[in-house]
């Protein structure tokens, strides 16, 4: 091997490294479209690679004591829209920093039982590293679909009333 080729090779190497080690973390809206090609593909081993070990807690109340926070969320995600199969639609999407807040419609068989055919709220990420550090759904309860939705759960200003029919 002449020197020549020697130092190729090892410059080669070199900028591969470099390369590797400048590649940016995904964008946190890059990181909410992964986590919607999981969800529509109910590919919970995708979402959990997607949750940083370190989230913060979900309040979702069917987390217990013994689960830890991604295991939580996890929960959250596979029992909310996973299993139900929904279908996320964003309608916007605004990004400030390491936050993602998307506006979205929300379809699934779940909604469909209690009498509406979707929900509307937001899906707010804060994303470090590629990874979620924190994740909540905020209803608007302001769209009467998803207050119906939400009430016969015994949230939100129509917790008290039945969903229409």
């Amino acid at each position: 091997m002449t020197t020549t080729h020697t130092m190729c090779v090892a410059a080669g190497l070199l900028l591969a490294c470099v390369s590797a080690q400048a590649q940016p973390s995904p964008q946190p809206a890059a990181v909410l479209d992964r986590y919607i090609a999981a969800v529509h593909a109910g590919d919970m081993a995708a979402v959990r690679a997607l949750i940083a070990p370190e989230v913060e807690r979900s309040d979702f109340p069917g987390c217990t004591p013994a689960m830890d926070n991604p295991s939580c969320l996890a929960h959250y995600i596979d029992a909310t829209v996973v299993r139900p199969q929904a279908r996320l639609s964003v309608l916007s999407t605004e990004v400030d920093g390491d936050r993602v807040s998307a506006l979205l419609e929300v379809r699934s068989e779940l909604y469909r039982r209690a009498g509406v055919e979707r929900i509307v709220g937001r899906d707010v990420l804060r994303v470090t590293d590629g990874r979620i550090q924190s994740f909540r759904f905020v209803p608007d309860f302001s769209d009467a679909p998803t207050a119906v939705f939400f009430g016969t759960l015994g949230i939100g200003p129509r917790a008290s009333q039945a969903p229409a029919k």
